[in-house]
């Protein structure tokens, strides 16, 4: 364990950057129930609602290679603070066009699209920098407090605020937001020099270079490390899965489960639950089983609650899934950031998450295009059903992996160099 300026043992800078990352998810927590609400006032078409998600998974899988080469080159702090103070500014011009009575659907899907942007950079330099003072072996404990954190921000606290501001005012979620996103950007200015404990950073330093190279660098550091790889495409593959159902759950929860309101919010807060209980085992699983026993068992167990989901005929069942479902994927989200975190070189850490991030915006868009489609065919049901079973087939593999215990990553020094902010 190492110590620190402040003798707290995740290091010195870990507090401030998760107390600026904890009050912005506030924020996400009040616009991911607020924005829709609007839309709906506006229109009643659920084709231009599920538009808002397909325009906020877009600028990810566009531009999410990008943006992870310049916080890989940049001074990390104040990319963050910039990306707050735009969010401010965003989202508080936003609230006074909701509040003049002029704004339209087009304006949502414009400020979609920037916060997006904004939030990617939010959110890659925080994966690198949450990480940096923290030793190895603490990697799964301080992620699972800052993923519980972040999860209490957004589920458990910002839709309740979110629903009681917009009935008292429309534009009143949205001055709160851009309120939380001023205090995230002060916070941001206070974050310390990041140092990393020995072994951390790679022995190599790193040399100035072109953009073209840089992304082959991100993409070169996933590619050679298999666990990564393979991680990548798998997270993708359970954003596709995960999401073709979730998109019409509303559908779902109230024509083939007939679910009351408070029903269907029970499903979301079981879900909370689980997670919280999830990101208290995912530290002692993984030290005990490792990180593919732990990524096996997490799918097996969000398949076969997605499947219990999609055989559900009432509520207990369809609660007690997203208990089960929750805790899983949030031990699976855990697990593969703290990986990703301890064997990628700290001056890659914003391209290797930006692209895994990519990869899982272009499944969220694929998701959002074709699970209305498939619904329509074939019915929300069995949408779920399949997805569970195909999730059930890549538990499969990820035991094949586990029991043929693939290779060690490879050292910092045998993954290419770059420059680093």
């Amino acid at each position: 364990m190492s110590g620190t300026s402040t003798g707290w043992k995740f290091g010195h800078g870990y507090w401030t950057v998760f107390a600026s990352a904890t009050v912005s998810s506030l924020g996400d927590g009040i616009r991911l129930v607020a924005m829709p609400l609007l839309a709906f006032s506006i229109t009643g078409s659920a084709v231009d609602i599920s538009l808002i998600m397909v325009i906020a998974a877009l600028p990810g899988l566009l531009f999410g290679s990008v943006i992870g080469v310049l916080v890989d080159r940049f001074d990390r702090r104040w990319i963050l603070t910039a990306a707050n103070a735009l969010r401010t500014v965003l989202v508080l011009a936003f609230a006074l066009l909701v509040l003049s009575g002029s704004v339209s659907l087009w304006h949502i899907y414009a400020v979609t699209a920037a916060l997006s942007i904004a939030e990617l950079f939010a959110e890659s330099t925080t994966f690198a920098m949450i990480a940096t003072p923290v030793p190895p072996e603490l990697l799964e404990k301080a992620n699972s407090r800052f993923f519980a954190a972040r999860l209490l921000s957004q589920q458990v606290l910002g839709s309740p605020i979110a629903g009681v501001l917009f009935g008292i005012a429309v534009s009143a979620p949205f001055f709160a937001e851009g309120g939380l996103f001023l205090a995230a950007a002060v916070i941001s200015l206070m974050i310390p020099v990041l140092k990393s404990p020995p072994g951390r950073e790679p022995s190599v330093a790193p040399s100035p270079s072109t953009m073209l190279r840089e992304l082959h660098e991100g993409l070169c550091a996933i590619r050679d490390i298999p666990l990564l790889r393979a991680l990548a495409l798998s997270d993708a593959a359970l954003n596709y899965l995960m999401l073709t159902g979730t998109a019409l759950l509303v559908v779902f929860a109230k024509r083939d489960l007939g679910l009351t309101d408070a029903q269907y919010a029970l499903l979301f807060t079981a879900a909370a639950l689980g997670s919280l209980l999830g990101g208290l085992l995912v530290p002692a699983l993984v030290r005990r089983a490792g990180v593919p026993w732990t990524l096996a068992l997490t799918l097996l167990v969000t398949g076969l609650s997605r499947l219990g989901l999609g055989l559900a005929s009432g509520p207990w069942l369809a609660i007690a899934t997203f208990f089960t479902c929750g805790g899983a994927i949030f031990m699976w989200e855990i697990a593969l950031g703290s990986y990703q975190q301890r064997v990628t070189p700290n001056h890659l850490l914003g391209r290797v998450h930006a692209t895994t991030y990519a990869l899982g915006y272009g499944a969220a868009v694929v998701a959002a295009l074709t699970g209305g489609l498939l619904a329509e065919l074939v019915g929300v049901r069995p949408v779920i059903v399949v997805g569970a079973v195909a999730t059930l087939a890549l538990s499969c593999y990820w035991i094949r992996l586990a029991v043929l215990r693939p290779p060690p990553a490879p050292t910092a020094e045998s993954l290419p160099t770059s420059a680093a902010g």
